[in-house]
């Protein structure tokens, strides 16, 4: 931010923020609080750019810091008189205690990348200090005048996990049955099946990137930079994200209506040369519909009052630069403190790395291609799928992948596990057989079986999500890995940085009973699994 230059004396340094002269302005305050901040909001950034960057659901996080950033631009002209608070000692002592909390947060967020609720507790924090200064510099005029480009950042801030996946189901389903409603209406026989629609051709999925949840919260966040780009009412901007919101799902029912009229006609695999092109012509239609919306909404409000320029009412800005130098030299303590921690402990750590051997010598082996929204979603280093029939007549099924570190531990697998996705596809989940530690070839894998109904057939789902850093010498150990709150500060305080994920899925159809599965899975993996 910056300042307008008063007249005003000189005091005990820090007390007032300009001298009495312009030609002897002091910006030290100036870079203090430019410093301070900087280092703040890059270090929440910092911590959500895996998300922004891996996962496109959130991909428009990129752009939110330069918006807010020119919305505080676009308000500096009109901003009111400051009137700092009365007493410094409250909103001084709230700014010290959120740069207090930075150090807990950013210390479990380095073992965390993923924990939404952490990403959450960073920015609100940030946010916090931001607020609490705003206060301390130009009172209740300050905070509700440059607020809204503060909090605006937070929708930013990936939505907890609990929350959009039911989101993102919940649009899924609706989606999937309005299609075959309108399939129905034009005489095309359609069934669903969770979020599967089964036609003469074939089944056609709606999957997440169908859901339209992309799409809502893109325009969510561009309702609100126009709301206030527009010095909208609240009643308006309200209007506005309502109206970004229906027009977004109105537009991904026609996306998902047209590839699905096309898949029924041609075939599944003909929505693939559709897919993109229909994806980005319907976020256009969004992005020009919502500005058309807002600029309507412009012409037919009553003209505002203009706010009076802060330039014409020169004022004194009282702030403690040593303040924020004080604050400014935690910030850079408190990461080298985390980055320290994590070091000293990298070298305790030694996991049994291990990788997979394809079967590849099996009767009827193939390939499993990997399409190409899965391999947007899951963004993996290495891994792929196959297929084959052992000499006994069981069909097998297996994916693998890698992540490296920086890879925020295989973000997204851990929500796309066999009992959230097999269900939705149409299967039926009939028991959950919990975790059991399996030790094959010298390495420890975490394995949680599940027993589905596959339209009549019985499917064994073996699922493993192995963390590189922990070596799964217990049932206990893999329970409570990177899933509970308990695991993760645990993995903070024993310094166990994010180094890396795997995750391994089998599949087998043919079993009578879970005692078979799993021992037919024993001796798979016993030819599968290679320590590396």
């Amino acid at each position: 931010m910056g300042y307008a230059i008063p007249e005003m004396k000189a005091t005990v340094a820090g007390a007032e923020l300009f001298p009495a002269t312009a030609s002897k302005v002091s910006f030290l305050p100036i870079i203090g609080a430019l410093v301070f901040f900087g280092l703040l909001w890059v270090e929440v950034i910092n911590h959500l750019k895996a998300e922004w960057s891996f996962n496109p659901q959130y991909g428009y996080g990129w752009c939110v810091p330069f918006l807010a950033i020119y919305l505080v631009w676009k308000r500096w002209p009109t901003r009111p008189s400051p009137v700092p608070a009365a007493s410094r000692a409250v909103p001084i002592a709230l700014m010290v205690f959120g740069a207090l909390l930075f150090f807990p947060i950013r210390l479990v967020a380095e073992a965390n990348p993923d924990w939404r609720l952490l990403s959450w507790a960073f920015a609100l924090d940030a946010v916090a200090i931001s607020i609490w200064w705003l206060f301390l510099v130009g009172g209740w005029n300050w905070v509700r005048h440059f607020a809204f480009p503060v909090v605006f950042f937070l929708v930013a801030v990936p939505w907890p996990m609990q929350v959009e996946q039911a989101v993102i189901q919940g649009l899924m389903r609706g989606v999937t049955a309005i299609n075959v409603f309108f399939l129905e209406i034009a005489g095309v026989p359609a069934l669903q099946h969770g979020n599967v629609i089964e036609v003469g051709s074939g089944l056609i999925g709606i999957e997440e990137a169908c859901s339209g949840v992309r799409s809502i919260q893109a325009t969510l966040m561009i309702s609100l930079f126009l709301g206030d780009l527009y010095s909208f009412v609240i009643a308006r901007r309200v209007l506005l994200v309502i109206a970004g919101g229906l027009l977004a799902f109105s537009c991904n029912v026609a996306r998902t209506t047209l590839l699905v009229w096309i898949g029924a006609k041609n075939g599944p695999k003909s929505i693939e040369a559709w897919h993109d092109p229909a994806g980005l012509t319907i976020l256009l239609v969004c992005l020009f519909g919502l500005w058309a919306i807002s600029l309507i909404m412009r012409r037919s409000r009553a003209a505002s009052v203009a706010s009076s320029s802060a330039a014409n009412q020169p004022s004194l800005l009282r702030f403690s630069w040593p303040l924020l130098a004080s604050l400014t030299l935690w910030l850079v303590l408190a990461e080298s403190g985390v980055q320290g921690w994590y070091r000293l402990h990298q070298s305790s750590i030694a996991a049994s790395r291990w990788t997979v051997k394809w079967p590849d010598s099996e009767n009827d082996y193939q390939p499993v291609t990997i399409s190409p929204e899965a391999e947007s979603l899951l963004r993996y280093n290495e891994g792929g799928g196959a297929s084959w029939q052992t000499k006994d007549g069981k069909r097998w099924m297996m994916y693998f992948f890698r992540w490296f570190p920086g890879r925020a531990a295989a973000l997204f697998v851990k929500i796309h596990r066999p009992d959230i996705c097999l269900p939705a596809s149409g299967l039926t989940m009939e028991h959950d057989n919990g975790i059991k530690v399996l030790s094959v070839n010298g390495v420890n894998l975490p394995v949680r079986s599940y027993r589905f109904d596959d339209h009549g057939v019985p499917l064994h789902i073996f699922y493993c999500y192995w963390d590189a850093r922990s070596n799964y010498d217990t049932v206990a150990a893999a329970e409570e890995e990177d899933w509970s709150a308990r695991g993760r500060v645990r993995a903070a305080l024993r310094g166990r940085r994010e180094i890396g994920a795997q995750m391994l899925e089998v599949g087998v159809w043919g079993c009578e009973n879970d005692a078979e599965a799993e021992s037919n899975l024993g001796r798979q993996l016993e030819q599968t699994i290679r320590k590396s």
